[in-house]
């Protein structure tokens, strides 16, 4: 499944900050996340109580916050790591529901719409001290400038710009 790209990203992502991977727990909750799960579903599937997985998934945002500079949690984690772009723009993550082309990660009952226009808003002139630190993060994680600039709106001679003199 294409979950598993995201989770191998994010796999290598806390390894890189914690010298450790994730364990099987942690790897469900994030599918769970990913899959519109509540906490008590994962526990009934990863067969342990709902307080377990709460707990432990406390703790797994919390490595992931400081591992992607961003208060992370149960509610704003998709969205996080689709801001960020922490999915690569040349698949669909995680089935149906996600899509980066309009930018659609998480699970939704409304059905997505290729043929919704979208509007965009035209790229920046700068770079701002926050898109750095993402863009040095993306580089650091493996995305090419194409798809750095493509996640935050910005034009790709501004990202490869960075990438040839980080400030």
């Amino acid at each position: 499944m294409d979950w598993e790209i995201v989770l191998k990203s994010l796999d290598e992502l806390v390894f890189q900050h914690t010298g450790k991977h994730l364990n099987n727990l942690q790897s469900s909750i994030l599918k769970g996340v990913l899959s519109g799960q509540k906490y008590a579903d994962i526990a009934k599937k990863y067969r342990c109580t709902a307080g377990h997985v709460k707990d432990e998934g406390y703790e797994l945002w919390h490595i992931l916050s400081a591992a992607l500079g961003q208060d992370l949690n149960k509610s704003n984690f998709c969205a996080t790591i689709e801001r960020l772009g922490y999915v690569n723009s040349q698949y669909q993550i995680i089935g149906n529901p996600i899509q980066i082309g309009h930018l659609s990660l998480c699970a939704s009952s409304e059905p997505l719409d290729p043929n919704i226009e979208t509007t965009s808003t035209s790229p920046k002139s700068t770079v701002t001290p926050e898109q750095q630190n993402t863009i040095t993060k993306l580089l650091d994680f493996g995305l090419n400038p194409q798809q750095i600039a493509d996640v935050l709106n910005l034009q790709v001679e501004q990202i490869q710009n960075f990438a040839e003199n980080p400030k």
